[in-house]
């Protein structure tokens, strides 16, 4: 029995770690990696937890504050220290409440649900964030495996061209400088390949960031993703998280200015008080005291505190009008700026489908084929292979770089763009 127990045991371990090393080498999707970066992103948690402290905050600071007990002895002779002895010996016991200035806690209680408007702007933000920088890091690592594999294809051709000079060479039929030519050109394609090896590993560990070590190696779906966004649709600018945040905190200085404000009230204390006197010594009943007092502040000199707190609270509000005013004029320009270069990005990778991927393989195969028959020179030949292999390194980045302009511009919009 135990034998079979620890062979159970055993295989659920085998099974467990079987399926870990499927997790780790499994193919993740652009969105699937978004999904996973922003369950374990630890920002948006804190923006969170800061927005509903707010709203705790704002239910606490539109309470009175606590009232205090009063609890002391008066005019107790110090000769005897015997409370009948003189009538107005009395034992006190007191209650004191304070009442804020004006409409000091209502307002405190009204910024406090700003300051929770302007977390939740932040969570929002950094969601947008989050998938924006995914997607971008997912399409740069997308760029450099396809560029290691268009690299790989040509580097079989160029290690062909460098067998078959050597051999026309040791037959007479080839200049060394042609052999030499294409064994140079196939080390330059090598350290090509060793610079991107590096660019993957790279991108790979900041992708990585994102999703967690259990996606060590990680392969990535071979189709890029397909965006839609209404261009013409500006309505988004309003709403956008950044804007959201500046117009939270444009609340907040204007609650501060309404909160200075409330200085020039006064601020009041009402004070209960009721004395407990004993009996005379001769025995007489003496008549218990009841005290009531009112106090409050009096803000006659105000130049140099509640004028100056004013000023200098309307300065912040003016402050945060302008931060509002240039957040929505960069959001404006990042936006006019995407299009723009969406815009002219399509246009190149149109040119690039239609025009010059078809002639840079057209010319590589002719100047192959010219070389084979005799009608053209080794250097022609190393030429064209070279405008082809650029060409379709070219065309990749562009089409990588388009989706990146989309995942910029979905950032801009949000995604029910």
């Amino acid at each position: 029995m135990a034998f079979l127990a620890k062979s159970f045991q055993v295989t659920l371990l085998f099974a467990f770690l079987s399926s870990f090393s499927v997790r780790a080498e499994q193919t993740i999707s652009i969105e699937r990696a978004v999904q996973t970066a922003l369950k374990r992103d630890a920002l948006i948690n804190v923006f969170k937890y800061r927005s509903d402290a707010y709203k705790e905050q704002s239910v606490a600071a539109d309470t009175l504050p606590d009232p205090k007990i009063k609890l002391g002895m008066m005019n107790v002779p110090v000769d005897t220290f015997a409370f009948n002895q003189e009538p107005m010996t009395q034992v006190q016991l007191g209650i004191q409440q304070m009442f804020p200035r004006g409409n000091s806690l209502e307002i405190k209680s009204q910024r406090a649900l700003s300051m929770s408007v302007a977390e939740d702007a932040k969570t929002e933000n950094q969601r947008r964030k989050i998938t924006r920088d995914v997607r971008e890091t997912w399409l740069e690592l997308y760029y450099w495996l396809n560029a290691e594999s268009v690299i790989k294809k040509h580097r079989s051709l160029f290690t062909e061209l460098v067998s078959v000079t050597q051999q026309q060479y040791a037959a007479g039929r080839q200049k060394q400088q042609d052999v030499i030519r294409s064994e140079l050109e196939l080390g330059m394609l090598d350290d090509r390949e060793m610079k991107i090896q590096t660019r993957i590993e790279t991108t790979q560990a900041k992708l990585i960031k994102y999703l967690g070590n259990g996606f060590s190696n990680i392969k990535i779906s071979s189709e890029l993703p397909t965006y839609h966004i209404q261009k013409d649709d500006t309505s988004w600018l309003e709403s956008h998280p950044m804007l959201r945040m500046e117009q939270a905190m444009v609340a907040v200085n204007e609650k501060n200015v309404d909160l200075a404000k409330q200085s020039y009230k006064p601020s009041w204390s009402l004070d209960l008080t009721y004395g407990k006197r004993e009996k005379s010594k001769s025995g007489v009943e003496r008549a218990d005291f009841a005290s009531a007092m009112v106090m409050f502040d009096l803000p006659l000199f105000t130049g140099d505190r509640q004028d100056k707190k004013v000023a200098a609270s309307k300065s912040r509000l003016n402050g945060a009008l302008n931060s509002r005013e240039e957040r929505k004029r960069n959001l404006t320009e990042m936006w006019q700026t995407g299009l723009a270069k969406e815009k002219r990005l399509l246009q190149r990778i149109k040119q690039y489908d239609d025009l010059l991927l078809p002639k840079s393989d057209e010319n590589a195969k002719s100047a192959l084929y010219a070389y084979q028959s005799g009608r053209s020179d080794f250097t022609a030949l190393m030429r064209a292979q070279i405008t082809e292999l650029e060409t379709q390194l070219r065309a990749l980045r562009l089409n990588v770089e388009h989706k990146k302009t989309q995942a910029l511009l979905l950032y801009l919009a949000g995604e029910n763009s």
